[in-house]
């Protein structure tokens, strides 16, 4: 069972979502490089790279961000990222508290980050898809770190 975060929790997440491949197609074509930074775990700030091209959901696994090309980066919190895993795998997607948009758009507790508007532009264009894509975190067997469990 993955950890999260870790390379292998977001390939299996990407896995998840190209099994799933026609229901995503349904929100259309998407072309984004997505850099998901979680800030403050015990070992230090990490990144993980998603990529939709097309209809291919592909995990990158941990990157490194001055190489990558992300176009834009969704970072925040490590107990925010938590959080919200956790509200998606209790209720087979995120409630409404606990989407994307809902973390991003006040631009805190999550932000998104680019060097070039458009590709802060893309994460809110092609944001359903990336949501759906989340959203299956439901069916990812998922271990959360002991620091992120109540009363530890």
């Amino acid at each position: 069972m993955p950890e999260f975060p870790s390379g292998e929790w977001f390939d299996a997440l990407a896995a998840q979502a190209n099994d799933k491949a026609d229901d995503l197609a349904e929100f259309g074509f998407s072309n984004i490089r997505l850099a998901c930074r979680i800030n403050g775990l015990p070992d230090g700030d990490r990144y993980f790279g998603l990529r939709v091209e097309g209809y291919d959901v592909i995990s990158d696994g941990e990157i490194d961000p001055a190489s990558w090309g992300a176009d834009c980066t969704l970072e925040g919190p490590a107990q925010v990222w938590f959080e919200m895993v956790s509200n998606i795998r209790e209720n087979g997607g995120a409630d409404l508290s606990h989407t994307l948009n809902a973390l991003s758009l006040p631009e805190i507790p999550l932000r998104i980050v680019s060097d070039d508007p458009m590709g802060r532009d893309l994460f809110f264009r092609y944001n359903q898809t990336l949501q759906e894509v989340f959203d299956l975190a439901a069916e990812v067997p998922t271990e959360m770190p002991v620091t992120t469990r109540p009363n530890s």
